[in-house]
């Protein structure tokens, strides 16, 4: 196994080792650090564009498109550190997981605001917080684990 895949939380030959253990928890520390920042781009745009008098469909799709694009170069980067594999491979991927879930997120938005009225921000929240758990073990189980793998072998 390549020191790339160790890197991102893999465990070598899936030994469950104390070694192994420290590698995936500095994982799941560096997603988490991902995760607060990307929740901050979120919000900011989130908030200007409400500001700027969107709806809250529109101001929240088009906050997450931006909080896609950061959160996936934070991921490949700096949380999976998957610096040798496709750009296209991984984005192709991660993009497929985000909009599913962006489009989840909007009706979740749309039953708790429309359906049951209640406050905007609850059903604004409540998207974030489902967006942001399902969008761990997406990307964990799917997008960036064994990534690079999956590629070679596709060649």
């Amino acid at each position: 196994m390549n020191p790339s895949n160790q890197a991102a939380g893999q465990f070598d030959n899936q030994r469950l080792t104390p070694s192994n253990l420290v590698k995936e928890f500095w994982t799941m520390f560096r997603y988490g650090l991902v995760g607060l920042m990307n929740t901050g781009v979120f919000a900011l745009f989130a908030w200007l564009l409400r500001n700027m008098g969107l709806h809250y469909t529109a101001y929240t799709a088009i906050a997450y498109c931006i909080a896609i694009l950061f959160s996936f170069l934070m991921n490949k980067l700096f949380t999976f550190r998957k610096k040798d594999t496709s750009f296209f491979f991984l984005f192709s991927r991660f993009l497929l997981a985000a909009l599913s879930l962006a489009g989840l997120v909007q009706l979740i938005q749309f039953f708790v605001i429309e359906v049951l009225g209640w406050a905007e921000l609850i059903g604004v929240i409540g998207g974030m917080v489902f967006y942001t758990g399902t969008g761990y073990v997406i990307n964990r189980i799917w997008v960036f684990r064994g990534a690079g793998e999956a590629l070679r072998s596709r060649i």
